[in-house]
């Protein structure tokens, strides 16, 4: 059977129920559901029936010092066979701050010299002032 061109690829990493059970027991977690159950296939069952349930959603994870998120996935195989999987979302490794560079005086910057002092424009002193060019002669 080909393979369709444009299909995402499937997990490698992705099991049925009946393969995370042992998963499970070897790391020492036990589920209350799993407790009824007397045979592996029936245990099988409960686990699928359990995990099925909690597709999709996130758990926060921390990998080797560093947090993240995992979201339990699915993807279905032959015969109505559904195979589990984490996807695993670690946050970027956090950048060391550099150090503060140390406080340097700063060279106090001498004024340039104006070049063009024929255009400065002359201010007075604000008062009284008597207007001799042309217009209104009051004083105020």
């Amino acid at each position: 059977m080909k393979s369709k061109p444009n299909s995402t690829p499937k997990p490698e990493r992705a099991l049925p129920a009946a393969k995370w059970v042992p998963i499970l027991d070897t790391a020492g977690l036990a589920l209350p559901i799993l407790g009824d159950a007397k045979t592996p296939h029936a245990r099988a069952i409960k686990l699928g029936q359990w995990l099925s349930a909690k597709v999709g959603r996130e758990t926060p994870v921390c990998i080797e010092g560093r947090n993240g998120k995992a979201v339990l996935r699915v993807i279905g195989a032959r015969a109505n066979e559904k195979r589990y999987y984490f996807e695993v979302t670690l946050e970027s490794a956090p950048e060391p701050e550099p150090a503060p560079a140390p406080k340097a005086k700063t060279p106090k910057l001498k004024k340039k010299a104006k070049q063009n002092e024929k255009h400065k424009i002359a201010s007075k002193p604000a008062g009284k002032r008597k207007h001799n060019v042309g217009g209104n002669d009051e004083g105020w």
